[in-house]
């Protein structure tokens, strides 16, 4: 066969062989992949591995093949023109068909999602319905349990942090007035009297050899100068000045304790006004005006009865009445004071002080006197290795003397509250009769208990001379609290005591019992006594054996450990309560000094 016919042929049976394919795909229903694809895809169509036919007969070259085409190859491509034209037909049919399919498989799709949809909501909506019904149903109460065992004690938590400071009371009804009092301290030292009257004039003295010629002087005011028609002239030194001057003077100031203030006219002379006029290097001297009070406000009066000998540089070192004591004086009274000449001479100084005394501070193992003033200082005492105030509440001049003369002074003292302190507050109510050695040994409250805030404390100005302190005098013997009575503040109580201690008992559980020495420390000895607010501390161990002492109830604690900061003994660290191997002969005793300490 030629070669053409054979290509001829091979593309007929390819035909053939996608019709039959289409025609088995649309007979079977299926959808998958479209009609034109298959076509395309030559890979799925049945015998699509069609031998390649032969070029040429066997023997013949293609030269010596005919060109003329047979009139049966024309006829064959002239059906294969048919059937593939069919073919076409049959394409767009099915073409037809899918997207008929595709809708309905759509449609199908959404029909589905519907239905489950309203199948999901039905079955939630009868959930619902049952759950209500289920509660609407009334629960009923099984029959009560028998108690289960008694639980553990649990462990004791740790002491929170202590609250704050209550709000001051207020201030309690005046008293009945009390005896009168012993004699009181001695008094301040009086002020030092006037210098006496100047001794007689010496004799002359021999004429010394002339001096250098000096600079030549400023020019004067000149012979027409009249004290009426010009304003006296101002000037100032460290410690005095001449201020809002007029044609009659200036007033006459001076600076003491940080402050400016007048000079009261009293009693001040001529030679006053010279010998001042002189300090302010006015070598001609000057006159006073002893009522020039206009431009005076708020100014101290600081000095009055001044009376200069003519030697001093400042009105501070003449002789006057103490600083600011001016009594009986008013601004119109303030001294004024017009210069004559010119000022040329060398200005004076102040030899004198210009502050008032201040209190001394002091200082020992025991006490010292911190922040002082003019007035006072604070008393701090020294109580379990910590410094601390003290209130004033009743704290006397006789209670100031005792405090300076343990600190060295030779006098004694002044008491005036000073306040400002920080940390504790140590005591109040220290009532000391004047005697004693040491303030320590006075009657007074409890240690660290005092109701008072540090605007209280107490402070006092040592009078007399300073010399080291004495050693600390021996303290007094204290006896027990308690004695034939009990102590108790509701949850501890002191019992049986001795002149070396008490039976400590502790409530728990509405009911008393003892405490067991086994571990116990003066820490926990010095919380017990502050508990019942007395001050001291110290235990006794196995009291109930060495004092036949011994507790009948309960030995409620064990192996108690305090911090030292705890309210009461049931706050400390310690056993479970009752759980222990303790005996009453080793119940712990407690010896608490009380509120103040009985002399010898």
């Amino acid at each position: 066969m030629p070669g053409p016919a054979r290509r001829a042929q091979a593309l007929l049976v390819l035909l053939a062989g996608s019709l039959g394919l289409l025609v088995t795909f649309y007979a079977a229903g299926g959808t998958s992949q479209g009609p034109v694809q298959l076509v395309n895809d030559y890979s799925v169509l049945p015998n699509s591995d069609v031998t390649e036919m032969p070029s040429m007969a066997q023997g013949v070259s293609d030269e010596d093949m005919s060109p003329v085409i047979p009139k049966s190859f024309e006829k064959e491509e002239e059906k294969s023109i048919v059937m593939f034209k069919r073919l076409q037909q049959v394409l767009k049919k099915s073409e037809k068909r899918s997207e008929g399919l595709n809708i309905k498989v759509k449609n199908m799709k959404e029909y589905v999602d519907t239905e489950v949809k309203a199948i999901a909501k039905d079955v939630k909506d009868m959930n619902l319905q049952d759950t209500d019904e289920i509660k609407a149903i009334e629960p009923i109460q099984g029959p009560k349990g028998p108690p289960g065992p008694p639980g553990l004690d649990g462990l004791n938590g740790i002491d929170g942090p202590p609250g704050p400071r209550g709000e001051q009371g207020s201030r309690g009804q005046t008293g009945v007035q009390g005896n009168s009092g012993d004699e009181g301290a001695r008094g301040l030292p009086g002020t030092p009297g006037r210098a006496g009257d100047a001794g007689p004039a010496g004799p002359p003295g021999v004429v010394g050899p002339s001096g250098l010629e000096g600079p030549e002087g400023l020019e004067g005011a000149g012979d027409g100068w009249k004290h009426t028609e010009f304003d006296c002239p101002e000037a100032a030194t460290e410690t005095m000045r001449m201020v809002h001057c007029n044609r009659q003077g200036c007033r006459l100031e001076t600076y003491f304790a940080g402050q400016w203030g007048t000079i009261c006219g009293r009693n001040f002379g001529v030679e006053n006004a010279k010998t001042l006029c002189k300090a302010f290097g006015f070598p001609a001297g000057g006159k006073s005006h002893t009522t020039y009070g206009e431009f005076t406000k708020h100014e101290r009066i600081w000095l009055t009865d001044v009376n200069c000998l003519g030697t001093e540089g400042d009105v501070g070192d003449c002789n006057h009445a103490p600083w600011g004591v001016a009594l009986k004086c008013h601004h119109k009274d303030d001294v004024g004071l017009c210069c004559f000449g010119s000022q040329f001479g060398q200005l004076g100084v102040r030899v004198g002080p210009s502050d008032f005394d201040k209190c001394r501070e002091a200082d020992s193992d025991f006490a010292r006197l911190v922040d002082c003033g003019y007035k006072s200082c604070r008393v701090e005492v020294y109580h379990d290795e910590e410094w601390g105030s003290v209130c004033d509440s009743g704290f006397t001049d006789k209670t100031a003397g005792v405090l300076c003369r343990s600190l060295g002074f030779s006098v004694g003292g002044v008491a005036r509250r000073a306040g400002g302190g920080r940390g504790m507050v140590w005591l109040s109510d220290v009532t000391c009769k004047g005697t004693e050695k040491n303030m320590e040994w006075c009657p007074h409250s409890a240690w660290g208990l005092a109701d008072c805030d540090h605007s209280m404390d107490a402070g006092v100005c040592c009078l007399g001379t300073k010399s080291s302190p004495p050693p600390k005098a021996p303290g007094p013997v204290y006896e027990c609290a308690g004695g034939k009575e009990s102590v108790s503040s509701g949850s501890t109580r002191l019992l049986e005591c001795t002149k070396d201690g008490c039976r400590l008992e502790v409530k728990h559980s509405d009911q008393w019992g003892t405490v067991c020495s086994n571990g116990f420390t003066e820490i926990n000895a010095k919380v017990v006594c502050r508990s019942l607010g007395l001050p001291g501390g110290k235990f006794v161990d196995d009291f109930g054996q060495k004092y036949k002492k011994q507790g009948w109830r309960d030995i409620w604690m064990s192996n108690t450990k305090c911090n030292g900061g705890e309210s009461w003994l049931g706050s400390c660290r310690h056993d479970s309560w009752g759980s222990n191997t303790c005996t009453h002969d080793q119940d712990v005793g407690i010896c608490c000094e009380r509120a103040w300490p009985k002399l010898k």
